[in-house]
């Protein structure tokens, strides 16, 4: 064979970006899908990113509607609550408060309760009691022991919220 031509240069092939098959994790799937032939073998349309995203931030919205009827529905009825510290003693570890609570809901319900000095200044503490349940439209008295006041016996009030 006196005249063999070299067999001509093939074209440089550009390699397309591929990433894993989302559901089975085969490599090879082109960057416009999402899923390979085997996952997706009539090659259905699949969503594209703003549809996943739009479907998540309606699915998280409505949770949060979900949550919130829920929290509504939970708290309905619970106070509110009047509260009113009816006597202070010294303790050798704080103060042991005596404190008067007031349901006016229309359900059996526990409360909290922020003690503070009377009158109230800026930087003085503060400490958060819980009360006992309280029947509703019923009153309690407890007894607790406060430890952020020191052990000299002050004016103390009582703010209390449904919780």
């Amino acid at each position: 064979m006196a005249n063999a031509q070299a067999p001509a240069a093939r074209p440089r092939r550009e390699l397309e970006p591929t990433h894993p098959c989302v559901r089975c994790g085969r490599e090879g799937v082109p960057a416009d899908a999402g899923l390979c032939e085997l996952c997706n073998p009539l090659e259905l349309a699949q969503p594209s990113a703003t549809q996943m995203h739009g479907i998540a931030a309606v699915g998280i919205i409505a949770f949060v509607i979900v949550l919130a009827v829920l929290g509504r529905a939970t708290m309905a009825g619970n106070g509110p609550f009047t509260g009113t510290v009816a006597g202070v003693i010294g303790a050798s570890d704080g103060l042991s408060i005596t404190v008067t609570v007031r349901n006016e809901g229309t359900r059996d319900t526990a409360t909290t309760c922020e003690i503070d000095e009377q009158p109230a200044r800026p930087g003085t503490p503060s400490q958060v009691i819980q009360t006992p349940l309280i029947r509703a439209g019923d009153t309690v008295t407890f007894t607790t022991l406060v430890t952020k006041f020191g052990t000299t016996p002050i004016a103390l009030a009582a703010d209390c919220t449904s919780t």
